[in-house]
């Protein structure tokens, strides 16, 4: 029962969330016109993606796991192209 709750916590913070950043928005381009608008939106997900930075399933997190699994897929192609050229 308590894992009911807490699902439905859950989903009641995030509906909310979303209104309030739905509401959020459109007081931000009420006030600014055009690219102020945009800028102000761009620096907002910037701001909460820096400072949700530790969150596990954050979008920091995700960037930085995607970065590492193409970096460590750079460095075995580079090895097996090695492995390559001394075959050779």
């Amino acid at each position: 029962m308590k894992k009911l709750f807490l699902k439905l916590f859950e989903i009641s913070c995030t509906i909310a969330g979303l209104y309030a950043g739905y509401l959020l928005s459109q007081h931000i381009f009420s006030i600014f016109v055009g690219g102020e608008g945009l800028f102000i939106w761009i620096l907002l997900v910037c701001i909460l993606t820096w400072f949700g930075r530790h969150n596990k399933d954050g979008f920091y997190m995700l960037f930085r796991g995607i970065h590492q699994s193409n970096l460590d897929d750079i460095e075995r192609q580079e090895a097996e192209e090695q492995e390559l050229k001394e075959v050779k």
